[in-house]
């Protein structure tokens, strides 16, 4: 699987729509992802009757894709705009392109959260809002012009033979996760919802696969790259914590002394000087 050229590929059609895509590969796994890091789903899905709704469209909208083996346009039970169009090889369905997050005008905002709550009321509303109000708006139109580029995409990988392995193991995936989000918190949760593996399955094959932790090796990658900012640029500490993913400034500095046994600032300086 061509990793780098996929990441790219997704990340130019993020940013060109602000919408988010992902290839998925036939037992739902996320293998590239481009994100806004809206927790909408991620928060609705903490409710066990939304997920269930969601899961249950999710299977039905495949169905069709795998049936037709064509672009399928839907809206989720919730009213989010989404669509789903096949990866195809030899003329066979080998993976799905994924696309959602857009939400039409204040109407369609009030109606999503309407029928959140019908399903869910022990959410909080104004998380919801806040989340809701995050979404790109796009009008149905803008969306399914958006839309009608992923079989271009898709075409373009198949023709590319980007993906000829898509299968990868869940330690490989587990990586390709925190790469993409290591500016971001990362939890086993978080993991666990993206790439629909229990934690204890993915706890289970990376500590197998790679001999560490998943978190150990999270702080293991984000302390490389501290290191390389420290060094080759002029941030502060506190923006590179932020670049970094650890909660706050004060927290990356405890975390590098112990690796380190030296500030951060300390330990830059001493290696310039170097």
């Amino acid at each position: 699987m061509n990793l780098p050229e996929l990441e790219e590929l997704l990340n130019n059609y993020h940013k060109m729509t602000g919408l988010d895509i992902a290839i998925v590969d036939k037992d739902f796994r996320v293998l590239v992802r481009r994100h806004s890091g809206n927790e909408f789903c991620t928060y609705i899905h903490k409710n066990p009757d939304c997920l269930e709704m969601c899961i249950e469209s999710d299977n039905i909208q495949l169905h069709k894709v795998n049936e037709e083996k064509e672009l399928v346009i839907y809206t989720c039970p919730f009213g989010i705009l989404e669509a789903i169009a096949p990866i195809m090889q030899k003329g066979d369905v080998i993976a799905y392109l994924f696309l959602s997050m857009g939400v039409g005008d204040e109407v369609s905002r009030n109606r999503i959260i309407e029928k959140v709550c019908e399903v869910a009321n022990n959410l909080d509303y104004e998380l919801l809002l806040k989340y809701i109000n995050k979404i790109p708006h796009k009008s149905v139109d803008e969306f399914n012009s958006s839309a009608c580029m992923l079989p271009v995409i898709a075409g373009y990988i198949e023709n590319n033979n980007m993906l000829s392995d898509p299968r990868q193991s869940v330690g490989q995936m587990i990586k390709n996760y925190v790469k993409n989000n290591l500016n971001q918190k990362i939890t086993l949760s978080d993991l666990s919802y993206s790439l629909h593996c229990s934690t204890v399955t993915l706890t289970t094959h990376f500590k197998q696969e790679f001999g560490i932790t998943i978190m150990d090796y999270v702080t293991a990658k984000r302390m490389n790259l501290a290191e390389k900012l420290l060094l080759e640029n002029s941030y502060s500490v506190r923006e590179i914590a932020e670049m970094c993913g650890f909660s706050d400034s004060e927290y990356f500095s405890r975390c590098f002394k112990e690796k380190h046994n030296i500030s951060p600032l300390g330990w830059k300086n001493r290696n310039l000087k170097k």
